[in-house]
Parts: C-alpha cells; sequence; structure tokens
C-alpha cells in the first residue's frame, strides 16, 4: 500500500472510483444502500491513495467519536505491549482509534472519568487485575465493553484464555519431566486468571499423586522485581524446588535472572516454566519454555467483538475461552541424578 497523503480527500476517492462524494461518504460511515459492486470499487480507491476519514468530522454524522478506550495493565510487561500492537492495529483498520490508559499507573476513578470525559464509544479491559467494583464503576458507564480475561461484570463481554487448562499443561509437563518438589510463583491469588492457573496445577498434580508443598508458593504479583527476590527466597532454601511454574513470563525472567545471580543453572540445576508466549520468550537470551496463550488471536478477537457490539448493543454478550499449549524451549528438562533421588525421597516422607 503506498504511503497516505495528508491531501486525499473523500472527493479525490469519489473521482478514483467514479462514484459521487455522497455515496463515499455512505460508505465510510457504515450506511447500508449501497451495493457491493460499489462497495468494492470505492474501498479499493480508499486503499490505493491511502484515504483516512476524518474522525470528528464523522462523529458529528453518526453521534460516535470513533473512539475506543484500551484499559492496559502493567506497561512494563510486553504481553500488554503485543495486545495493544494488534489491538491498535485492528481498530485502526476499522475507522478507529484508541484512547491508551493504564489500569496500573492511574485510579479507577481516574480512568472512568477520563473515559466518561471522552465519550468513548466503547472499552476493551486488557487486564483482570481489577478489583470487581472498579471493572463495575467502568462498565457503568454505559458503553460497550470487551474484557479479556475471566470478567466479573455480566455486561461486559470476555474473550479469555483457558487459564485452568493452561495451569494444567504446567503441571503435566513438569511431573512428566520427574519433578516433583516444584515451586510456585504466583500473581494476587484474589484474581480469576491467576486462580485458575494454580487450580489447574494443583489439579494435574493431584492426578499424578505429588503432593504440593504450600511452602513452595510465592506471590509475586506478576512483577519482576518481585519474582526475582521470590526466586531468591526459594532457591536459597535449605532443599529447594526442582521446578519453578511462572504464572507469567515477565515472572520467569526474573526467576531466570535471579537464578543466575545466585549460580544456579538453569535447567541443569532448576527448571523454569512461564506463562504467555511473549515474543521475548523466544530470544536466545531466555529461550523460556512456557505456556503460550493466543495473545493475537484474543486482541482480534477482543475487537472484533467491541465492533459487534457497536453495530447491535442489545446482543447477548459473548464470552469466549480460546487454548493454551504448551511451547518446549530450552529451560525445562528431565530431573536426573542426586536431586531425583533426593526429591523422590520427600515426597515419600510427606507422603507417609
Amino acid at each position: 500500500m503506498p504511503p497516505r497523503s495528508r491531501g486525499v480527500t473523500s472527493i479525490d476517492v469519489a473521482k478514483a472510483a467514479g462514484v459521487s462524494q455522497t455515496t463515499v461518504s455512505r460508505i465510510v460511515n457504515g450506511h447500508e444502500g449501497v451495493s457491493e459492486r460499489v462497495r468494492t470499487k470505492v474501498e479499493n480507491a480508499i486503499q490505493q491513495l491511502g484515504y483516512r476519514p476524518n474522525l470528528s468530522a464523522r462523529s458529528l454524522v453518526t453521534s460516535r467519536t470513533h473512539t475506543i478506550g484500551v484499559v492496559l495493565g502493567d506497561p512494563r510487561n510486553s504481553y500488554y505491549a503485543e495486545l495493544l500492537h494488534t489491538i491498535s492495529d485492528e481498530l485502526t483498520r476499522a475507522g478507529y482509534r484508541a484512547l491508551i490508559l493504564s489500569g496500573r499507573a492511574d485510579t479507577t476513578e481516574d480512568l472512568a472519568r477520563t473515559l466518561w470525559e471522552t465519550n468513548v464509544d466503547a472499552v476493551i479491559l486488557t487486564t483482570t487485575l481489577l478489583p470487581a467494583d472498579d471493572e463495575g464503576r467502568i462498565v457503568s458507564l454505559g458503553v460497550p465493553s470487551v474484557t479479556m480475561g475471566p470478567g466479573t461484570a455480566p455486561e461486559t463481554a470476555t474473550i479469555s484464555p483457558d487459564n485452568l487448562e493452561g495451569g494444567r499443561i504446567a503441571g503435566r509437563h513438569l511431573v512428566s519431566l520427574g519433578h516433583r518438589r516444584i515451586g510456585v510463583i504466583a500473581g494476587p491469588l484474589g484474581a480469576a486468571s491467576v486462580r485458575d492457573r494454580h487450580d489447574g496445577f494443583l489439579q494435574e498434580l493431584a492426578a499424578a499423586d505429588v503432593a504440593f508443598d504450600d511452602d513452595l508458593l510465592e506471590v509475586a504479583d506478576l512483577d519482576y522485581t518481585r519474582a526475582f527476590e521470590a526466586t531468591t527466597r526459594l532457591l536459597q532454601r535449605a532443599n529447594p524446588p526442582t521446578a519453578l511454574f511462572c504464572h507469567n513470563d515477565l515472572v520467569a525472567f526474573g526467576a531466570m535472572n535471579a537464578a543466575k545471580a545466585l549460580g544456579v543453572g538453569v535447567p541443569e540445576e532448576v527448571s523454569i516454566l512461564g506463562f504467555d508466549d511473549v515474543a521475548m520468550s523466544s530470544w536466545e537470551a531466555f529461550d523460556l519454555t512456557t505456556v503460550r496463550q493466543p495473545i493475537l488471536e484474543m486482541a482480534r478477537g477482543a475487537v472484533e467483538m467491541t465492533l459487534a457490539l457497536l453495530d447491535e448493543p442489545e446482543q447477548e454478550r459473548a464470552h469466549l475461552v480460546l487454548p493454551c499449549t504448551l511451547v518446549e524451549r530450552s529451560t525445562t528438562r528431565a530431573l536426573t541424578g542426586p536431586r531425583q533421588a533426593a526429591d523422590s525421597s520427600a515426597q515419600e516422607k510427606r507422603a507417609r
């Protein structure tokens, strides 16, 4: 597609397509009553010329601002950067712009007020770490909303990974490698997504008749620094875990660097498993084994659901759950040697 010229107008599009400016306006503003042949000609002209409609002018015609509020979680987590990249691209393609707000840096009162004052057409919540009351405050703005995760407000549509099955996948992988003494570095357990990941993990251990030591659970709020500190505590124990299940990749990066600082080999002395499969996970510096959640698919799905709700606000709210998969790289391996014997012995003692 050629670079967009700032001077391209709807008149230019009309001339290129051989139609009236009114017809171009009807198509741009989503009106019906235009034949498919004419619509295709206009859309081709728009693409060839790089035309972008004036959103302010469109809002006067449609009573919409063509602005979607996008509430992000921790901006230091590349998971949210990847979501935002796809969401912004998809919204732009549909003729909308994103108003980006941080759900971590601002209070939800500020978020709700900003969303209200900018008169957004809809809201996409990319984080489920907001308390239920705060999520409800945003939903109560009265515009369509989509939560990327297991939302708590009945008025919001949701699209989320299967966190329960993701936790099972994590537990199954580590147990299959012979690990029995497994540490967990979790997010806030009050969050449904975190709870589901931990519950799925525990279910898989129980199915394999592996006891989980609650002393090996650390809550790090999905934060790199806290994960580094939590890993340091776990690995300095008299009987440290042989594997760590980290509730997101950012936490796993913190765990890997903590192990390195302590001189503990990954995966030779401790296996580390993440959750997300952000792009950085495949970098040579990390090469992280992780549970993949479909980040791009969720982002695209969230935009599709949002646009559908704008077209039909009264439609039933959809709740989509997408599958997770294991991505094996180099940070986990089968437990062998003295650690395997010690791990098995400790399990037997706890079982007596």
